[in-house]
Protein backbone atom coordinates (compact mmCIF):
# COMPACT_ATOMS: atom_id res chain seq x y z
CA UNK A 1 0.00 0.00 0.00
CA UNK A 2 1.06 3.88 -0.50
CA UNK A 3 1.84 5.45 3.26
CA UNK A 4 0.70 8.72 1.66
CA UNK A 5 -2.82 7.37 1.41
CA UNK A 6 -3.30 6.48 5.57
CA UNK A 7 -0.33 9.08 6.61
CA UNK A 8 -2.01 11.96 8.79
CA UNK A 9 1.13 12.98 9.67
CA UNK A 10 4.48 12.44 11.23
CA UNK A 11 6.87 13.59 14.20
CA UNK A 12 10.40 14.47 12.13
CA UNK A 13 13.70 14.90 15.10
CA UNK A 14 16.71 16.14 14.04
CA UNK A 15 19.41 17.64 15.75
CA UNK A 16 17.48 20.99 15.55
CA UNK A 17 14.41 19.79 17.19
CA UNK A 18 11.32 18.13 15.94
CA UNK A 19 8.37 19.34 13.94
CA UNK A 20 5.06 17.66 12.67
CA UNK A 21 5.14 17.29 9.00
CA UNK A 22 2.51 16.06 7.01
CA UNK A 23 2.49 13.42 3.68
CA UNK A 24 2.99 15.87 0.98
CA UNK A 25 6.21 17.50 2.99
CA UNK A 26 7.44 14.41 3.51
CA UNK A 27 7.29 14.12 -0.16
CA UNK A 28 6.48 10.19 -0.19
CA UNK A 29 6.86 7.89 -2.98
CA UNK A 30 7.84 4.40 -3.80
CA UNK A 31 10.49 3.65 -1.01
CA UNK A 32 11.15 7.48 -1.04
CA UNK A 33 10.59 10.41 1.18
CA UNK A 34 12.20 14.08 1.29
CA UNK A 35 14.13 13.08 4.84
CA UNK A 36 17.13 14.35 4.80
CA UNK A 37 20.38 12.41 6.52
CA UNK A 38 20.18 12.41 10.77
CA UNK A 39 15.95 12.84 9.92
CA UNK A 40 13.67 10.79 11.83
CA UNK A 41 10.32 9.74 12.21
CA UNK A 42 9.38 9.46 15.80
CA UNK A 43 6.02 9.20 15.68
CA UNK A 44 3.37 8.77 13.08
CA UNK A 45 -0.40 9.45 12.94
CA UNK A 46 -2.03 7.03 10.56
CA UNK A 47 -6.16 7.36 9.52
CA UNK A 48 -6.98 3.50 9.68
CA UNK A 49 -10.10 1.91 8.22
CA UNK A 50 -11.84 -0.17 11.23
CA UNK A 51 -11.64 -3.96 10.63
CA UNK A 52 -13.33 -6.73 12.50
CA UNK A 53 -10.58 -8.97 14.18
CA UNK A 54 -11.44 -11.85 12.26
CA UNK A 55 -10.40 -10.33 9.29
CA UNK A 56 -7.13 -8.42 10.48
CA UNK A 57 -6.13 -11.80 11.85
CA UNK A 58 -6.63 -13.37 8.53
CA UNK A 59 -5.14 -11.04 6.41
CA UNK A 60 -2.16 -10.52 9.17
CA UNK A 61 -1.64 -14.52 8.60
CA UNK A 62 -2.30 -14.55 4.89
CA UNK A 63 0.66 -11.80 4.33
CA UNK A 64 3.01 -13.50 7.03
CA UNK A 65 2.38 -16.45 4.86
CA UNK A 66 3.34 -15.32 1.38
CA UNK A 67 6.09 -13.61 2.76
CA UNK A 68 7.58 -16.68 5.03
CA UNK A 69 6.76 -18.52 1.39
CA UNK A 70 9.19 -15.98 -0.71
CA UNK A 71 11.87 -14.57 1.58
CA UNK A 72 14.30 -15.90 3.15
CA UNK A 73 12.49 -15.11 6.76
CA UNK A 74 14.66 -18.06 8.87
CA UNK A 75 18.08 -16.82 7.25
CA UNK A 76 19.91 -13.75 8.74
CA UNK A 77 20.05 -10.85 6.41
CA UNK A 78 19.54 -7.08 6.19
CA UNK A 79 16.31 -7.16 4.36
CA UNK A 80 16.07 -5.96 0.64
CA UNK A 81 19.05 -4.90 -0.69
CA UNK A 82 17.94 -2.71 -3.80
CA UNK A 83 15.21 -0.65 -4.63
CA UNK A 84 12.42 -2.30 -7.15
CA UNK A 85 13.74 -0.09 -10.38
CA UNK A 86 11.19 1.45 -12.80
CA UNK A 87 11.39 -1.91 -15.36
CA UNK A 88 9.34 -4.55 -16.07
CA UNK A 89 11.14 -7.03 -13.67
CA UNK A 90 11.47 -6.34 -9.86
CA UNK A 91 15.49 -5.85 -8.69
CA UNK A 92 15.25 -9.83 -7.43
CA UNK A 93 13.59 -11.21 -10.51
CA UNK A 94 16.47 -8.98 -12.75
CA UNK A 95 19.06 -10.46 -10.24
CA UNK A 96 17.67 -14.18 -10.49
CA UNK A 97 17.44 -13.36 -14.33
CA UNK A 98 21.66 -12.54 -13.61
CA UNK A 99 22.43 -15.97 -12.44
CA UNK A 100 22.84 -14.18 -9.17
CA UNK A 101 20.47 -16.63 -6.93
CA UNK A 102 23.02 -18.70 -4.63
CA UNK A 103 26.32 -16.46 -6.02
CA UNK A 104 28.49 -16.36 -2.40
CA UNK A 105 31.42 -14.07 -1.76
CA UNK A 106 33.35 -14.89 1.41
CA UNK A 107 30.41 -15.55 3.69
CA UNK A 108 27.90 -13.92 2.00
CA UNK A 109 25.33 -14.89 -0.40
CA UNK A 110 22.40 -13.80 -2.52
CA UNK A 111 20.07 -15.45 -1.33
CA UNK A 112 19.02 -18.83 -3.04
CA UNK A 113 14.98 -18.13 -2.26
CA UNK A 114 14.73 -14.30 -3.23
CA UNK A 115 17.90 -12.53 -5.31
CA UNK A 116 17.31 -9.07 -3.42
CA UNK A 117 18.78 -10.71 -0.25
CA UNK A 118 22.20 -11.44 0.81
CA UNK A 119 22.33 -13.60 3.70
CA UNK A 120 25.08 -14.40 6.39
CA UNK A 121 25.75 -18.03 5.65
CA UNK A 122 28.88 -17.97 8.26
CA UNK A 123 31.46 -15.63 9.16
CA UNK A 124 30.18 -13.03 6.59
CA UNK A 125 31.69 -9.53 6.73
CA UNK A 126 30.40 -6.13 5.73
CA UNK A 127 33.07 -6.18 2.90
CA UNK A 128 31.59 -9.60 1.21
CA UNK A 129 28.05 -8.35 1.71
CA UNK A 130 29.38 -4.90 0.04
CA UNK A 131 31.03 -6.97 -2.74
CA UNK A 132 27.80 -8.81 -3.41
CA UNK A 133 25.99 -5.57 -4.04
CA UNK A 134 28.84 -4.48 -6.21
CA UNK A 135 28.94 -7.51 -8.33
CA UNK A 136 24.64 -7.22 -8.95
CA UNK A 137 25.28 -3.90 -9.51
CA UNK A 138 27.35 -4.15 -12.24
CA UNK A 139 25.60 -7.22 -13.88
CA UNK A 140 21.98 -5.59 -13.14
CA UNK A 141 23.87 -2.46 -15.61
CA UNK A 142 25.24 -5.21 -18.41
CA UNK A 143 22.54 -7.26 -18.69
CA UNK A 144 19.62 -4.91 -18.52
CA UNK A 145 21.25 -0.76 -18.65
CA UNK A 146 19.81 -0.65 -15.45
CA UNK A 147 21.50 0.97 -12.67
CA UNK A 148 19.89 -0.55 -9.35
CA UNK A 149 19.56 2.16 -5.98
CA UNK A 150 20.48 0.29 -3.02
CA UNK A 151 17.68 0.71 -0.31
CA UNK A 152 19.80 -0.42 2.81
CA UNK A 153 21.59 2.73 4.33
CA UNK A 154 25.03 2.30 4.46
CA UNK A 155 26.70 3.66 7.23
CA UNK A 156 29.87 5.53 6.92
CA UNK A 157 29.41 5.49 2.99
CA UNK A 158 27.51 7.68 1.04
CA UNK A 159 27.65 5.45 -2.23
CA UNK A 160 29.56 1.54 -2.80
CA UNK A 161 32.42 2.20 -4.36
CA UNK A 162 32.91 1.88 -8.05
CA UNK A 163 32.86 -1.85 -9.65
Amino acid sequence: GDWAQILVRALVVDGDGAAWRTPAELGLRYRHSELRHGQVVARAEFRLTPRPPEEIKATIADLQARRKAAQPTNKRTFGSVFKNPDHELSAGRMLEACGLKGHRIGGAQISPRHANFVENAGGARSADALALMQEALRRALEQFGVELQHEVELLGLNELPPF
